[in-house]
């Protein structure tokens, strides 16, 4: 699929100063034909799910898109085998599977095809030329390895040509030790490392000498929202900018940051993505809104409108250059990192990691509610005495959230990872009833 990517990349430069009409017909070919194989071929959809899409004389009624029910992910998680087709398109290359990490608790079963990777692999490339970077020799990929592929000490490799130079991507799991992941880097000796913000901030702390002078050329940020924080101390750490990557095992690409300018812009190309009817309760200057996606080019699992779970606010300002791709403002996380106040509402932690530790002494940080209304701030610290100015540190955090909460502070021995191996900066450890 190589030839592939090079050639989609190649439009991709193109069709991302397309006016909104036109990517709306571009995006409406690719719907059609996704729709129509769905309908055909995939038993999720032969219960008249898509019937409201199409006309009596099988034409396709676009004004009655949103009349196609959401899918949900605790839906597609529930009917992941009808959710795959039967047959798929000889031209979508093989199909591989796989299962998500189960940070939401259940893993979700998927397939994917060779196109939606070759369209994946343009979309990242994209984002490199955005950042001014030659093609890049070694990329390092730190992920979560369902199928344990990629254990360390060696990882594994693969190989790949983009913009007609030779790259080899070496892969490792997340699961490994910060240690031995900075000691496996050193092996590699990357041009670019892709990971989890939160795990490679703490694998930036444990690099050997040996790479002091290294030359990191960027890190991209993938699975998670990364905070300003996070990015300050992997920034540091690897000595080179950040970029942010938001994506998912079983979408692919929903959105690529140009690193200069930091703004974050949706795959159009390859993902329809639309917000939900009603935002949600936030406190930031765009609302955060329930995403929906349709991904494009996966004919081996069509999602069809399905709902992750994440959320993010659109940024509605002018467009900073000749780019006509909407752009995301800011990718707040999933349900379970949304706090939920005293009043009801949901709100998503925004503390300045920067401004805590002018009070507190830390090497790693949670912010976990565990009650409607108490917040408990868990801290990893090498200091004998981590607490600067508890009173300060309490003052801002109490000015910092929306509603009165009583603040705990919880010197812990370890934050422990999630099952995918990714740490969080904030969840709610409420239980519902």
């Amino acid at each position: 699929m190589d030839a592939l990517a090079n050639a989609f990349l190649q439009a991709l430069l193109k069709t991302q100063f397309l006016s909104h009409d036109a990517i709306r017909a571009y995006q409406r070919d690719l719907m059609e034909r996704l729709v129509r194989h769905a309908r055909a071929r995939v038993p999720f959809y032969g219960d008249g799910r898509l019937d409201p899409l199409f006309h009596r004389d099988g034409g396709i009624a676009w004004d009655r898109w949103c009349e196609v029910p959401i899918l949900t992910r605790a839906q597609a998680q529930a009917n992941a085998e009808r959710l795959f087709a039967v047959e798929v398109p000889p031209e979508c290359g093989g199909v591989s599977e796989g299962r998500t990490s189960g940070s939401s608790g259940r893993p979700l079963h998927f397939r994917l095809n060779g196109l939606m990777a070759a369209a994946g692999t343009a979309m990242l490339e994209r984002g490199l030329v955005w950042a001014g970077l030659p093609p890049a020799a070694r990329l390092a990929w730190i992920r979560y390895d369902y199928a344990g592929l990629a254990p360390f000490p060696d990882g594994a490799a693969y190989r790949a040509e983009v913009r007609g130079v030779p790259r080899i991507i070496h892969t490792l799991s997340v699961a490994t030790a910060a240690g031995d992941q900075g000691r496996w880097l050193a092996r590699v000796r990357p041009e670019i490392v892709m990971g989890y913000p939160n795990a490679l901030a703490l694998v930036g702390e444990a690099l050997p000498p040996e790479l002091a002078s290294h030359p990191f050329r960027l890190v991209i940020c993938n699975g998670e929202a990364a905070s300003d924080a996070v990015r300050g101390t992997i920034e540091r750490a690897f000595r080179c900018p950040t970029m942010n990557l938001y994506s998912a095992s079983e979408i692919g690409t929903i959105a690529v940051e140009d690193p200069n300018s930091r703004r974050l812009y949706a795959a159009e190309e390859t993902v329809l993505v639309e917000a939900g009817d009603g935002p949600a309760s936030d406190e930031g200057a765009a609302p955060l809104r329930d995403l929906i996606v349709t991904p494009f080019y996966n004919y081996a699992m069509p999602l069809i409108r399905y709902a992750p779970g994440d959320f993010a606010a659109f940024d509605e300002t002018p467009a900073p250059d000749d780019r006509t791709l909407r752009r995301i403002a800011r990718v707040a996380g999933r349900d379970r990192n949304a706090f939920i106040l005293p009043s009801g509402r949901r709100w998503w932690p925004t503390y300045v990691v920067r401004v805590v530790g002018q009070y507190l002494a830390f090497d790693q940080i949670q912010f976990a509610q565990t009650a409607t209304r108490r917040i408990e701030v868990r801290f990893v610290s090498r200091d004998r005495d981590p607490i600067k100015d508890a009173d300060a540190l309490l003052a801002y955090l109490r000015g910092a959230t929306p509603e009165p909460m009583e603040f705990a502070l919880m010197r812990v021995g370890d934050i422990p990872r999630r099952p995918s191996g990714k740490f969080e900066d904030a969840v709610c450890e409420i239980v519902s009833n």
